[in-house]
């Protein structure tokens, strides 16, 4: 009986502590949108048949989430797939500096495609560079979660629906 015991309460411990990795960072983004967290992705963004490390952002004030993919396959440069249902951007991090820049072909080729109708110009050119410092994986994520939505024209339009 004191066996029976001890193992729900480990059960019960594990499947407690599981719950608890789902949220993987909250901030602030500073705008209408309110507050974000970040989680990890139940589904994946697959490149070349390969699932990404996959994050999924959500606001406070949006119904939308943001799905951002990590593909560190190309050892000089680590790029960050963000999509949602309006936009396809990558972000990109070379050692040197940390931007947005427009899907490269090779995502392209996998059906992760945008529209540029749906681009505010003006934001892409100023988030060209975000940071010359150096920074972990989540650090570059909860940047993305903060600046991507600025990207999509008419975000507070778009985002801010809740």
């Amino acid at each position: 009986m004191k066996r029976m015991i001890s193992l729900i309460a480990i059960a019960s411990i594990l499947s407690l502590a599981g719950f608890s990795e789902a949220s993987v960072a909250k901030g602030k983004t500073h705008s209408c949108l309110g507050n974000y967290i970040i989680e990890k992705a139940a589904d994946p963004i697959f490149v070349d048949g390969v699932a990404l490390k996959s994050f999924v952002v959500s606001y406070d004030n949006s119904d939308m989430t943001v799905t951002i993919g990590i593909d560190d396959s190309d050892k000089k440069c680590t790029t960050y797939i963000v999509k949602s249902d309006d936009l396809t951007v990558q972000y990109d991090c070379n050692g040197q500096i940390f931007g947005v820049n427009r899907v490269a072909k090779k995502y392209l080729d996998n059906g992760l495609e945008t529209s540029d109708n749906l681009l505010n110009r003006s934001e892409y050119f100023h988030q060209k560079l975000l940071t010359q410092n150096e920074q972990t994986q989540l650090e570059r994520v909860k940047l993305i979660s903060v600046f991507y939505p600025k990207l999509v024209k008419d975000y507070e339009k778009v985002f801010a629906v809740k």
